[in-house]
């Protein structure tokens, strides 16, 4: 399994001053031999077998590190690296031995 972050910007609804939040980030958690989503769907992920999972939302403009924005892409980029990093760990036979070529 191999996870990917990804950041999405919506349209804003509603009117000025009452703007709902226009970027959200989430993360893929793909099988491996699956393709990852090019648009994210709940529908299409379910039937490849990803999972998806919403960080959070926030506003483009307001990126700092204490902005709903910057705190759901942290949230999203730990459980990435989480998730990739038990990935690396597990043995693959792919990677035990030497090349099949004979070449590094």
């Amino acid at each position: 399994m191999r996870a990917y972050v990804e950041e999405r910007t919506q349209k804003a609804r509603g009117t000025w001053p009452r703007q709902g939040p226009d970027t959200y980030v989430a993360v893929q958690i793909v099988p491996a031999g699956i393709t990852k989503l090019k648009i994210l769907r709940d529908d299409t992920a379910e039937e490849r077998g990803i999972e998806l999972v919403i960080c959070g939302e926030g506003y483009y403009n307001r990126t700092g590190p204490r902005s709903m924005l910057g705190i759901a892409r942290k949230k999203a980029h730990d459980l990435a690296e989480e998730i990739n990093k038990e990935e690396d760990d597990e043995p693959s036979p792919a990677r035990s031995g030497t090349p099949a070529s004979g070449v590094y």
